[in-house]
């Protein structure tokens, strides 16, 4: 079984488009973000990218580690397995590789149109710029809405009383678009997936969190003002490891 980061996956390299800060999300401290949209945006056709570096393995946690939720949309790195679920309702994208590089940025990219006549082009998954190989490939009907961008809370981090041990960079929601993959990353000249400054739309309820602002790491950026509620965040969560500049650590798995 393929572990995702380790070799054909690598981040931190020099990028044309800098990231400064990440903000580290703690499950001990029962840290997340989240924000409720006081009207509901386009829930059929989306885009959703973000980058993440886990600080403990799903398989080390009793509920996985949660990344994203909204409604019954969730994404999940498993406690059984290690591996990616994305869902709603029904499991639409599970990874065969598995997520167990504590020391690698991975780059998540959903553009979703289930308007699309074509089964194919309604929910679109990539992992650092690729297709990866998949357990599970399933398509929304056409016409299916999401609960992203409904008028339920939407959480980074937390699902129920299970949370997320990681830091998470650059966290973009266009609302009303598919965009596709390169609009927010590219491939270097030594063949790493690096990210791309986005100068797109966010459309009505999207959302940009840089996390810039050590006072207000919640803080919209997308020039909505949507801003996302911090709990048991503090000023120190905002941290320099980020995407184009990668800290070093102790592995993990030789703990």
């Amino acid at each position: 079984m393929p572990v995702f980061g380790t070799q054909n996956f690598g981040s931190g390299a020099k990028a044309a488009y800098e990231i400064d800060y990440s903000c580290v999300l703690d499950a001990a401290s029962s840290a997340y973000l989240d924000r409720t949209p006081g009207s509901a945006g386009d829930r059929k056709t989306w885009t959703m990218s973000f980058w993440f570096k886990l600080t403990k393995l799903g398989s080390s946690t009793s509920g996985g580690e949660r990344l994203f939720t909204a409604g019954s949309t969730e994404f999940t790195i498993s406690d059984s397995n290690d591996q990616l679920y994305l869902i709603d309702g029904t499991v639409y994208r599970q990874t065969n590789g598995v997520f167990r590089d504590t020391s690698a940025w991975y780059h998540i990219f959903i553009g979703c149109d289930t308007t699309q006549s074509t089964a194919g082009d309604r929910f679109k998954f990539y992992l650092n710029g690729e297709l990866p190989s998949l357990a599970t490939d399933n398509q929304p009907a056409e016409d299916f809405e999401f609960d992203i961008n409904n008028t339920n809370v939407h959480y980074i981090g937390r699902e129920g009383s299970n949370y997320l041990d990681a830091y998470i960079s650059e966290f973009h929601l266009v609302d009303g678009t598919q965009r596709v993959v390169g609009d927010f990353g590219e491939t270097n000249d030594q063949g790493v997936w690096v990210p791309k400054q986005y100068t797109g739309s966010h459309g009505t309820q999207g959302v940009y969190l840089d996390f810039a602002d050590s006072g207000n790491l919640g803080d919209d950026e997308s020039g909505n003002g949507l801003d996302w509620a911090e709990n048991n965040i503090v000023a120190a969560d905002q941290v320099t490891d980020s995407p184009t500049l990668n800290y070093p650590i102790i592995n993990y798995n030789d703990a």
